[in-house]
């Protein structure tokens, strides 16, 4: 194990108390960025999207995760399926990445080389000798689960089962009806110029808002009114006080509010799902690297109705406070370049950072760490 590695090792495990920041050049470094594409994004559950994005036989999303372009696809079988999205005989990538709709078949933009939704390679032109084995030749599946109406993708020859893992949450979500939300909506993939670990870390502690998003998130969910919930090294929440509280109208359809539903809760799903759910709607962002100084960062979520689309208002106020993250990520990227500086200690406040570095020691480095914690503001959400 390189001295790097061995540092990397011993910050992430750490506990609340003995908690600092990573070593800086663990944001910057090619080998790690390959441990962690090896440990984590080719063996661990990945989010990919809502289940509802691929509701009609024929959609797609297609995308890029630790350098394996993969294709998820609603076949004419009724069968949603996690594939390689290159092509068998020359690696080209077969489908534009993004959503889409395959009319027919997916047939490769170098020489034509023609697949079924679900795989299936169908045809080889001027192969009239018949030398290509086409069972052989089927794009290669990956295990594919749903949870919550979200997707999750795992590369590996022998993943483990999602939903015992993460059947934790349950208990805390009940107030929130999440089954309500059958409505899913997406957002463009942004690419920023950001390790992937700074826009989660970014994206799941509140310790910022009060200085980053002042004019935008801090006004309706401030700092000092969010808390943590419950969580560890698999999964963790986090929640915080809604100030504008829910319409007159929600209310009136919903009769009595029952506290919980006056606050929003964060639910982090290592290693990249961030999710936000409200009595209004669930929505996220997922974070995937890209090589070790850049990462995707990709929107989306569900709400009991389709999103109004003329609410200019509410999509200008998303699309600030996410170049607020945007801006602020890539200004701590240039910072981690430093070589005389040691990651300062974690408070209290980010005690859910400590829950993402746990998983990082965990899964990169098979070391044992803390335990599950729960906080008084959780009999709340039970």
């Amino acid at each position: 194990m390189t001295k790097l590695f061995e540092q990397y090792k011993e910050a992430a495990r750490q506990p609340l108390g003995d908690a600092c920041s990573l070593p800086f050049s663990v944001y910057k470094d090619g080998q790690v960025a390959e441990l962690e594409a090896e440990k984590i994004f080719h063996q661990q559950w990945v989010f990919v999207c809502a289940t509802g994005m691929l509701a009609e036989v024929g959609n797609y999303f297609a995308f890029t995760l630790a350098g394996e372009s993969i294709a998820v696809v609603h076949g004419k079988d009724g069968h949603i399926r996690a594939m390689s999205n290159n092509c068998s005989h020359r690696g080209t990538p077969l489908l534009s990445s993004g959503f889409g709709h395959i009319e027919k078949n997916i047939v490769c933009p170098y020489h034509a080389w023609t697949y079924a939704d679900n795989g299936e390679l169908k045809g080889v032109p001027f192969d009239a000798a018949k030398c290509v084995d086409k069972q052989r030749h089927e794009l290669p599946k990956y295990a594919l689960q749903e949870l919550m109406g979200l997707l999750f993708i795992n590369l590996s020859d022998n993943p483990s089962d999602l939903l015992s893992s993460l059947n934790g949450i349950n208990p805390y979500l009940k107030h929130y009806q999440v089954e309500r939300f059958t409505q899913a909506y997406g957002g463009a993939c942004e690419h920023w110029n950001s390790n992937w670990k700074l826009a989660v870390e970014n994206g799941i502690e509140s310790y910022h808002l009060f200085m980053v998003h002042r004019d935008t998130l801090e006004i309706n969910t401030p700092s000092k009114k969010a808390y943590y919930i419950a969580g560890d090294a698999n999964w963790s929440l986090t929640g915080g006080e809604i100030v504008e509280k829910r319409s007159v109208l929600s209310k009136l359809f919903s009769g009595n509010t029952p506290e919980p539903l006056n606050h929003y809760m964060l639910i982090f799903l290592p290693p990249g799902f961030i999710g936000i759910l409200t009595y209004e709607s669930f929505d996220w962002i997922a974070v995937t690297p890209d090589g070790p100084e850049h990462c995707f960062v990709q929107g989306g979520g569900m709400a009991e109705h389709a999103p109004d689309k003329n609410d200019k208002a509410g999509e200008e106020f998303a699309a600030a406070f996410l170049q607020e993250d945007k801006d602020i990520c890539e200004l701590v990227q240039s910072g981690m370049g430093s070589k005389h500086h040691k990651g300062g200690t974690l408070l209290d406040v980010e005690r859910i950072v400590i829950d993402f570095h746990q998983y990082l020691a965990k899964h990169l480095f098979q070391v044992p760490v803390s335990g599950f914690h729960e906080t008084d503001a959780a009999e709340m959400f039970k």
